[in-house]
């Protein structure tokens, strides 16, 4: 039986897009290797198991813990697990070595794990949200390379990077890790740039992002308020609005460096949805937090959805928390989808709808491409208002429900992910999953 332990994502988070990226890596390694013993190593307060509801199954996932506080007991502490990795990587004594290991479990778990891959929550293997994100993730890489054991960058963005350090960081996790598998082509060369002439030595390739395999639920109708009838739904758009762009990010300052107003954008957007068009629009949130905080996309929505009453019976939203399948399931209903957050995106293109993707960065339109429809991506960095707006309508317009060939696309990387990992997992080379 392999262990499998799993850096970079939590089923236990407020941001749907996290929880889909743990989901769907369970899910496909479980379909490889049945038997797989799963942990996840993440911050967390206690090594409560997490649960998932797989192929109708419960299913429990181990939690090997860091802490971040200060207050947090010594030995769990991610300053501690990390200084002991480098004591352990150091000393040249192999019984010093195993008497390291065996004073702390954390680490023992993490050397003994026959399979050990960091998804970075999708895009975090970057300092776009921070330097403190960034190096927070890149000590928990370091600990598993420090240890002797063979770290798997899995399919995520790499890049963009503002400093220097966060560069060479980066340079250095990437010279020592096995696989480094990127989402989007874009990424692909960002890897490339960086590696230079190590990227000989590696192996270095394109890999669908992991939520194209996640499962959706059957949408639970009475979630949506007001209620829907099966006329709103013949002509249904879904909106996700991104309460980190709509507050301006973590500095609440236009964090991301957006030319696009976003905050008018959705308000504008919807506004001329409705006036000039048949269609209503239900507003759905991806990432869950409480009120007030910077993070929280139902906040967001819901100030659109009180700015919009005139439209009554044709604005829609749901309501409360849910897991990343039910989210799924709702955005099912959808026959047209906008989203910011790149995972309800995701959700929305894996279920075949034409899907238009507001991005702040540069990740939207590789994953998009990846699905044949990278025309589909209005870049915030760049657009104006207006022409966000105008792009916006001009797409709807072009949407004619005929969609096979995204269909088409998502079910080729459905294999393409089934294929890597089962490569991948299995120790063959990934250099020969794809060829046909």
């Amino acid at each position: 039986m392999r262990n499998v332990c799993i850096l970079g994502a939590s089923l236990n988070t407020g941001n749907m897009g996290v929880s889909a990226l743990a989901a769907s890596l369970v899910k496909l390694i479980r379909e490889v290797q049945p038997e797989a013993e799963i942990s996840f190593f993440l911050g967390a307060k206690s090594t409560e198991p997490q649960k998932l509801i797989l192929a109708e199954q419960p299913l429990e996932i181990r939690v090997i813990n860091y802490r971040l506080s200060p207050k947090a007991k010594l030995r769990e502490h991610l300053a501690w697990l990390f200084l002991a990795a480098a004591l352990y990587r150091f000393v040249p004594v192999a019984s010093w070595k195993e008497s390291i290991l065996r004073s702390n479990q954390r680490l023992d778990a993490l050397k003994r794990a026959d399979f050990v891959g960091n998804i970075c929550g999708g895009d975090s293997f970057s300092d776009i949200y921070g330097m403190g994100r960034f190096i927070t993730g890149a000590a928990v890489s370091l600990i598993v390379i420090l240890l002797g054991n063979k770290l798997h960058l899995l399919p995520q963005t790499y890049g963009p990077y503002k400093s220097k350090t966060s560069q060479y960081l980066a340079r250095v996790i990437m010279e020592r890790s096995g696989a480094i598998l990127a989402r989007d082509r874009g990424s692909l060369e960002y890897v490339r740039q960086i590696l230079g002439r190590r990227i000989q030595s590696k192996t270095v390739q394109y890999c669908p992002d992991v939520a194209f395999a996640l499962e959706a639920a059957l949408p639970d109708m009475q979630a949506i308020h007001p209620r829907l009838n099966s006329e709103v739904q013949r002509n249904l758009v879904g909106l996700n609005v991104n309460g980190l762009m709509y507050n301006g990010g973590y500095t609440r300052n236009n964090m991301f460096g957006l030319a696009l107003d976003y905050r008018r954008f959705v308000h504008e957007a919807a506004r001329k949805l409705l006036e000039q068009t048949d269609c209503s629009l239900l507003l759905i949130p991806h990432t869950f937090a409480p009120e007030g905080d910077v993070e929280s996309d139902t906040q967001a929505c819901r100030e659109l959805f009180d700015s919009l009453k005139e439209f009554t019976g044709r604005i829609h939203m749901l309501h409360g928390e849910h897991d990343q399948h039910a989210v799924k399931g709702i955005i099912g209903l959808c026959t047209f989808f906008i989203g910011s957050r790149m995972h309800a995106c995701i959700a929305a293109l894996s279920q075949g709808i034409p899907t238009v993707g507001v991005a702040y960065s540069g990740k939207f339109r590789g994953v998009f491409e990846s699905a044949g429809v990278g025309h589909m991506v209005i870049d915030g960095r760049d657009a104006s208002l207006n022409e966000a707006i105008g792009r916006l309508l001009s797409l709807w317009g072009q949407s004619d429900g005929n969609n096979h060939e995204l269909q088409a696309n998502v079910e080729h990387l459905r294999k393409y992910l089934t294929d890597t990992f089962r490569s991948m997992l299995t120790g063959r080379d990934l250099t020969c999953a794809h060829r046909a």
